[in-house]
């Protein structure tokens, strides 16, 4: 059974590596991979939403966590450190423990 396959050219395109190949959720370029600016942007307002009061800080770990699974896929290790900062920055102004930053990277 063999069937003839066309390319659509209007849905495809040859693209140079150099500008990354938006691909299962990670921005992919030869050598790494990055999360889509569009997931990093939403954590981020998750934050703001938590910072404002409107979440708890049970509801953000777990959505932190959450992505935490996805991000770990792409180089993101500074990323993730710095948005558990900022979790952590705004539970520690708000009451006395500051929690382990260290703790929920892996």
């Amino acid at each position: 059974m063999r069937e003839n396959l066309e390319i659509h050219f209007q849905k495809s395109r040859i693209i140079s590596l150099s500008k990354g190949i938006d691909f299962v959720g990670f921005k992919n370029f030869y050598y790494y991979k990055l999360a889509r600016k569009r997931n990093i942007r939403k954590m981020e307002k998750k934050i703001k939403i938590y910072e404002n009061g409107e979440l708890k800080y049970r509801e953000i770990m777990e959505s932190y966590q959450g992505w935490q699974a996805y991000s770990k896929w792409a180089n993101t290790l500074k990323l993730r450190k710095r948005i558990l900062k900022k979790i952590y920055r705004i539970k520690k102004s708000s009451s006395i423990d500051g929690g382990d930053v260290g703790k929920h990277l892996k």
